[in-house]
């Protein structure tokens, strides 16, 4: 009798305790389960990288004049340059050095198109869908507004009263692209996006049963960091392979272990906005996708295994024959048994209640490739796929997925990022894009994608170019009535800060941007007890002495976790401050997600049980939460950053202008300073002002 693989692993594991076997798989990565050799499955080399170019540099001319600065594009013959100054040159190609023409040439090649150039392109289509419409943009935006907007949509956070006060002072041309530039290079952008993309992605801290994912979140961190394309980040994710003690990509496939059904259904739904949930059981009732197609999509994923042992049990039977706690066992095996493998043969079988009469059920499935149009399967994404190696197909599904030429990849990711700036997609929900033709604007859509190709697929330089637009910096428009016809964008939706946003902006107040430096580091956790070989007894009490004599760099503090609670010392040598009970530190360096009462989930964030589920919702919870809560205690007390600011002027007028610089980035009004100076004047405190201002609409909203 032949037993499936999600039967036959656990067997064997049990073995190991009863002694039948002597341990669990073969040497780290040489257990792989793996067909027979042949040249079609040869193992295929990730694709190359292409070696960064740096955008500064010493430019000359045949006159031997110099100019450094960064290149900013190049039109023709003209050449975009800009100083350190922050001053704008255009040099003519011709009369470079041909050194720096070259250079120039492989700078184009590799870089996006001119920011102006492709920002106008953005705003031309936006006016030409209102003009269609017969409407008209919404006025420019004010300095005031879009300070304030540009810090809470690309660093996450408002700015410090510093901060908007230089950006308000500040009279020289370009102020705002150059506060973009610093924005998105700024540490903000990363703890911003990694919000976003937690959300997106499901990131939780723990999977159950002693799996921590610390390593998984590093590595969302690291690429952030390093700015990697979203087509290789996502491909990563596909295909990643090992153990979560080692490989933290694989917290991606992991997230629904033993699931490949669910995953694959979240994994087109998030990345290429494909609406195939109902397919999974079912012909979907108002979309193209029959069941048949979905199960041909989950046959890339069929050699691939994700049913890790739970590590609770085995931790219970080797306490018992060992002098190690169970708590350290489990804190070994769990990581060390979550693990994503390929096996070697496809198991994706049609359903026992399978019903039509495309197959019978229990049939064998062969993968198969979803498209939206009859000509979709000529373009270059669908060229060259091969299915006939189990060991390569999540190889070849995520080729085909992230291709530029994939008739989704590109637009679901652009219709993301413009619903993030914008405040909606222009196509929405943004995790249905089957019907193109439903879009606000399909025009528009159909440039942001062409954009984010252009840019290739990188998802700073997109933005970049984003809030740099007309469209972008206009006045907000309150919330669409969509029965009054689609949204075209005369301007960003007027939106509530996320859950995010506000803790973020709260930490602003009270720590001021030290806030941005405080950085957890608790992947070490997860890495010191990776285990280099098989996973057998002898190797994990090896590891166990290893942890209690302190010889694999552990951190005090870590040892007795129990939870997902942070602690200071999760944060290294630079802890944030405690102030009654709250760490505070920004909402990607908090437990993922947070605790039910903390004031994030109060406020919107996810359980990340479901993609894409932050709300912005009002509620009396937090109508509480501002008025008596723990938070508005932290921004009214002695430690406020926001508090020590304002009792440093000297003068009520100064100090009422401190704090509205400080909570809405801009200056009080005329009515404003002298209702506030006459409420400072009737024996209002500071602390009292600050309570109002947190209080009031305006803070709240991005406008």
């Amino acid at each position: 009798m032949k037993f499936p693989p999600h039967l036959w692993r656990p067997l064997v594991l049990a073995s190991v305790f009863l002694g039948v076997f002597p341990a669990y798989g073969k040497e780290k990565n040489k257990n792989r389960r793996q067909p027979e050799a042949g040249p079609s499955q040869a193992v295929q080399a990730p694709e190359p990288e292409e070696p960064k170019l740096d955008r500064w540099r010493s430019w000359s001319d045949a006159e031997g004049r110099k100019l450094e600065a960064e290149y900013r594009g190049l039109n023709g013959d003209q050449l975009e340059v800009r100083a350190r100054d922050g001053k704008t040159y255009k040099l003519s190609l011709s009369k470079l050095v041909a050194a720096d023409r070259e250079y120039a040439l492989k700078l184009q090649k590799q870089l996006p198109p001119p920011l102006h150039e492709a920002a106008a392109r953005i705003d031309a289509l936006v006016l030409e869908g209102l003009t269609k419409a017969g409407k008209k943009p919404n006025p420019p935006l004010g300095d005031e507004q879009f300070v304030r907007r540009v810090y809470l949509d690309l660093a996450g956070r408002i700015p410090t009263a510093t901060e908007a006060s230089a950006f308000l002072t500040d009279k020289r041309e370009g102020k705002r692209e150059r506060l973009v530039d610093a924005l998105l290079e700024g540490p903000g952008y990363n703890s911003q996006m990694f919000n976003w993309l937690a959300d997106m992605l499901r990131i939780m801290d723990d999977y159950g049963k002693g799996v921590r994912t610390y390593l998984y979140e590093e590595w969302v961190k690291e690429q952030l960091t390093l700015n990697r394309p979203w087509d290789r980040f996502v491909r990563d994710l596909m295909t990643a392979e090992g153990r979560l003690s080692d490989t933290g990509q694989v917290g991606y496939l992991l997230r629904d272990r033993g699931m490949p059904l669910d995953n694959l259904s979240n994994t087109l739904t998030t990345f290429l906005g494909a609406n195939v949930a109902c397919a999974q059981c079912h012909n979907h009732p108002l979309a193209p996708w029959t069941e048949k197609d979905f199960y041909g999509m989950a046959a890339f994923f069929g050699a691939t295994d994700t049913t890790y042992v739970k590590a609770t049990g085995m931790a219970k039977r080797m306490a018992k024959t060992t002098d190690v706690d169970k708590g350290t066992l489990l804190r070994i095996l769990a990581p060390n048994l979550a693990e994503v493998e390929t096996i070697g043969s496809v198991t994706t079988k049609l359903p026992e209640d399978y019903k039509y009469s495309d197959g019978k059920p229990g049939d064998a499935v062969a993968p198969s490739l979803i498209a939206w149009g009859e000509k979709d399967r000529e373009n270059g994404a669908y060229q060259g796929i091969k299915t006939d190696s189990p060991a390569l197909l999540r190889q070849q599904f995520a080729k085909w997925m992230t291709h530029p030429e994939n008739p989704r990849f590109a637009t679901a990711i652009s219709n993301r990022l413009w619903k993030k700036l914008f405040g909606l997609g222009v196509q929405e929900p943004v995790t249905d894009l089957d019907d193109l033709t439903k879009a606000s604007n399909p025009e528009l859509l159909a440039g942001l994608s062409d954009l984010m190709r252009r840019v290739r697929f990188d998802l700073k330089e997109f933005q970049r170019v984003l809030v740099n637009t007309q469209a972008y910096q206009r006045q907000a428009s309150v919330t669409p009535d969509p029965s009054k016809g689609p949204y075209l964008f005369p301007g960003p939706v007027l939106r509530r800060m996320s859950a995010e946003q506000t803790w973020d902006s709260v930490l602003a107040l009270v720590v001021g941007n030290a806030v941005d430096g405080f950085r957890l580091q608790r992947a070490d956790w997860v890495r010191e007890v990776d285990l280099e070989g098989a996973v057998t007894q002898e190797a994990v009490v090896a590891k166990a002495r290893e942890l209690s004599e302190g010889t694999t760099g552990k951190r005090k503090g870590r040892q007795g976790r129990k939870g997902d609670t942070s602690v200071e010392s999760d944060y290294g040598d630079y802890p944030p401050p405690k102030v009654d009970g709250l760490i505070l530190a920004r909402a990607s360096e908090l437990q993922q997600p947070s605790k039910e009462a903390h004031f994030l989930r109060m406020f919107g964030q996810s359980d990340r049980q479901v993609a894409d589920s932050n709300s912005v919702e009002g509620g009396i919870p937090q109508v509480l939460m501002l008025m008596n809560g723990d938070v508005q205690k932290v921004i009214s007390g002695e430690r406020s950053q926001v508090l020590k600011d304002a009792a440093k002027e000297k003068t009520p007028e100064k100090q009422i202008e401190s704090f509205y610089f400080s909570f809405l980035g801009r200056r009080p009004s005329i009515l404003e300073r002298e209702y506030a100076r006459k409420l400072l004047g009737s024996g209002l405190k500071l602390s009292d002002l600050a309570w109002v201002m947190f209080n009031t609409r305006e803070f709240m909203f991005i406008q």
